[in-house]
């Protein structure tokens, strides 16, 4: 159904999109590295537009995108090519389009390929040996929960039990691999965080995931649009942290 240079591979993901009448639910049925097809009764906009979703990847996290509509058959659904990805978004897409029987994965392996374009991953001056992940949430039992499946992923947390706390850290260092915030605590929120994040030169270069209790991604707008990659709903599993963390750290 896609005009683009790679062959679409079969999935079946939940999306949100924003359409004239507000955000819908939807199903996408194809991806590949150039776009994906959305299965949906709502007529969509007009060819070349642009239309902001989100799409449930297996295992529980959310992930913003943006495409340009390529075709429309309404009622069917519609097409989008990717717009503006991000390095750890490509790389995210290839991993998907390669589980389920598509060609990126060899093209991950070999940077000379001109199959799709993988930016090199920016160096971060004076790096500890083991990697740092600032986690922050208020509740404590998260906290732990989060705080010991990422260390055994091989990492050093660095908790924060509140946004002023995580705030305060901050401010004295920079040297994160990633940043894990509970989207509503005390004092300062996560969004309020990733905005001082996003403001300074230190820290704007640090992936930032989100968990949530709120299940409707129809909330998450803002801190998508402060600079938040990856949610998290609560209640979550172990495997499904670890997904997060992958997402955020490429090794």
């Amino acid at each position: 159904m896609l005009d683009q240079r790679h062959d679409p591979v079969t999935v079946s993901l939940d999306v949100v999109w924003q359409g004239s009448a507000g955000k819908q639910d939807a199903r996408m049925s194809e991806i590949s590295m150039e776009g994906c097809y959305i299965d949906t009764k709502v007529q969509g906009r007009s060819i070349g537009e642009m239309v902001d979703f989100k799409v449930h990847l297996p295992g529980g996290p959310w992930v913003s995108l943006q495409g340009e509509l390529i075709n429309q058959e309404y009622p069917i659904g519609f097409g989008l090519r990717f717009m503006n990805l991000k390095d750890e978004e490509r790389k995210l897409l290839a991993q998907v389009v390669a589980a389920h029987g598509g060609v990126p994965a060899a093209a991950a392996e070999a940077p000379e390929a001109n199959i799709f374009e993988l930016v090199s991953e920016p160096e971060i001056p004076k790096a500890p040996e083991r990697p740092r992940v600032l986690v922050a949430d208020d509740d404590e039992l998260t906290l732990r929960m989060v705080t010991a499946i990422v260390e055994t992923e091989g990492y050093e947390v660095v908790p924060a039990h509140d946004g002023r706390q995580a705030l305060g850290i901050l401010q004295r260092e920079a040297g994160f691999s990633a940043a894990i915030f509970d989207m509503t605590m005390p004092h300062l929120k996560g969004l309020d965080l990733i905005l001082f994040m996003k403001a300074d030169e230190r820290l704007r270069h640090i992936p930032v995931g989100m968990i949530t209790a709120e299940q409707d991604p129809k909330v998450w707008d803002d801190s998508v649009a402060a600079g938040a990659s990856v949610f998290l709903p609560k209640p979550f599993t172990p495997p499904q942290v670890k997904m997060l963390l992958r997402m955020l750290v490429r090794a």
